[in-house]
């Protein structure tokens, strides 16, 4: 394809000199008693501040310039972009601050674009150009910014990818000059939508404490990279649980659910929490859940511990060790047989192979990898078949290209109850990545020089050494986009990260355990899954084998710009999505 630059230069410029002068209207009231009215000291400041980038706009080249305050005018910014392909964009806020005491509007919006330094009355069909609220609101003239209050302006310049012809090379400069006034009584307080987003937003912005916003990796959506803010609620302390669970509750598809953070595409993720009872949000316990499910209905291997697993898994078996058996460090495979390498005549953390005799050749081998002590049968294996080695085997139960085949029970059951429940709001959400990480963090016997008396354990156990909110592997990222973890519907559950970061229990607790999407260990011969228990604690004193029939509570993410319609997010007065 011809590479045809378009060189934009913009200019954006507000309160402009003809603020400096402001008369301000002083009242006298003489009231037949001698009295003094005090007028106290005003101030007038509306300025530019803090732009942020679109992460994903194009490069500055070696002649551009990015998104700049002018230094020696706060009510000024620049930037020059080259856009060489169709697709291509810059974007950026900027933060319109009115730090005085007055309130202002805007009393002039001119907005102008030339192309080739000659004035054009429309916009070229190979370009969008847009200025608006970070919401997506028009910006329109007699538009109030209150005294000590921010609004904040979106930005995007955008090469058009449905054009029939490409245009030739060319320089685009624009200018908007956004003219603020002190407000009169034709002033128009900005109408922004009620949004999921800016309840959090507006939390961090008034520093109440409440919100944090997210500050490490992470990846929401499976086709694209997000770049807006992540924000969830945070309570150090019990009374500041509970404050949050008076601000959190929304009522969508008929049912409770409570919104704990945002996603990085501006959607905002939340957990069921029962049905309305007379409007209000105030089921606990089995009320609070959409019912109990096994995680998965068997046990015995380490891919039961998988929102999805293999067709073929290989269960672990049991067994007394007698005398004139042989173990080995190491094997190989030739020609259809398993050869031991180094052996030993005692099993131990070094020596975890045997043909479970006293034979140094076999068809198939045994992997020792966990002993039990207080077990009548204490040695744990796994059978070896077909050259495969332990690493073969945690690959092909945890991590394989095509490890997830078979649909987990949990998943079934909670898409079957999205089916009958909510199939008709499905356009109301987003696509997103539902994070079920099957990431090892202990092997113990799993590895050949592993300790027998050491359990195999996932990040789900360890959980708050990784607080990312980024799946590593592929097969972890179950998402509607993605054909190797490919859900049915938009729903699965809260990962033990997402808990975490709430940080008191008194947050996730519902005087019920529920399943949580990371796994836990792998104990013996049994699969273990990661949940919220009875006091809202993250894998508590009682770790649930995933054959256990759990509370489900499940996640869904409704999309950016959503709003409510009305409420104030208590238990009394929900959220109302629509």
């Amino acid at each position: 394809m011809r590479r045809n630059n378009k060189q934009v230069t913009t200019t954006f410029i507000i309160c402009s000199l003809l603020l400096i002068g402001v008369v301000y209207a002083i009242l006298q009231a003489n009231l037949q008693i001698n009295g003094i009215a005090k007028i106290k000291e005003n101030s007038w400041n509306i300025y530019f501040d803090n732009i942020v980038i679109n992460e994903n706009s194009v490069s500055i080249g070696e002649n551009d310039s990015p998104a700049t305050i002018d230094p020696e005018n706060n009510c000024k910014v620049d930037f020059e972009v080259t856009l060489s392909l169709p697709g291509d964009f810059y974007e950026f806020t900027v933060d319109v601050v009115n730090a005085g005491t007055i309130d202002g509007m805007i009393g002039t919006l001119n907005k102008t674009l030339k192309v080739n330094n000659e004035v054009v009355e429309d916009t070229p069909d190979y370009l969008d150009y847009t200025v608006t609220y970070s919401d997506g609101v028009e910006i329109e003239e007699n538009h109030k910014i209150n005294a000590g209050t921010t609004e904040t302006y979106l930005v995007r310049l955008e090469f058009k990818t449905d054009i029939d012809e490409l245009p030739e090379a060319t320089t685009i400069t624009t200018f908007l000059e956004s003219q603020y006034l002190q407000a009169d009584s034709s002033s128009i307080e900005v109408f922004h939508p009620f949004s999921l987003y800016n309840i959090f937003k507006t939390e961090v912005d008034n520093n109440s404490g409440l919100v944090l916003e997210y500050s490490g990796d992470h990846k929401d959506s499976f086709t694209v990279d997000g770049n807006k803010r992540i924000y969830y609620w945070y309570a150090k302390n019990d009374n500041n649980a509970n404050t949050i669970k008076e601000k959190w509750n929304i009522i969508f598809g008929g049912f409770c659910w409570q919104m704990f953070r945002t996603t990085d595409t501006g959607g905002t993720k939340i957990i069921y929490n029962g049905i309305p009872n007379d409007g209000k949000c105030i089921a606990s316990g089995n009320d609070a859940i959409i019912g109990n499910s096994p995680f998965n209905s068997s046990y015995t291997s380490p891919a039961f511990v998988g929102y999805m697993y293999p067709n073929d898994i290989i269960t672990s078996q049991r067994e007394i060790i007698y005398n004139n058996t042989i173990f080995a460090s190491d094997i190989n495979y030739i020609d259809g047989k398993y050869y031991l390498i180094n052996t030993s005549e005692s099993l131990d953390n070094t020596h975890h192979y045997s043909c479970g005799n006293a034979n140094l050749e076999c068809d198939s081998v045994r992997y020792y990898y966990s002993y039990k002590a207080n077990y009548y049968y204490k040695y744990f294996y796994f059978k070896l078949e077909n050259g495969k080695k332990i690493e073969d085997f945690l690959t092909d139960s945890l991590s394989d290209n095509h490890v997830n085949q078979k649909d987990s029970t949990i998943k079934t059951y909670i898409e079957t109850w999205y089916q009958n429940n909510l199939l008709h709001y499905s356009s109301k959400l987003e696509d997103i990545i539902f994070c079920n990480d099957r990431n090892i963090d202990i092997y113990g016997g799993f590895k050949p020089n592993g300790s027998l008396e050491t359990n195999l354990y996932f990040y789900g156990y360890n959980y708050s050494n990784h607080v990312e909110l980024l799946c590593s592997h592929i097969t972890d990222q179950f998402s509607l986009s993605n054909p190797q973890a490919q859900l049915t519907y938009p729903i699965a559950l809260m990962t033990n990260v997402e808990a975490y970061l709430l940080y008191n229990n008194r947050l996730l607790g519902i005087n019920k355990s529920y399943w949580l999407m990371f796994s836990y260990n792998y104990y013996g011969e049994t699969a273990y899954g990661s949940d919220v228990n009875f006091n809202g604690n993250i894998n508590g004193d009682n770790i649930n084998n995933v054959n256990y029939s759990n509370g489900v509570r499940p996640v869904i993410s409704l999309k950016p710009g959503t709003n409510y319609i009305f409420g104030d997010g208590s238990k009394n007065n929900p959220y109302i999505v629509e």
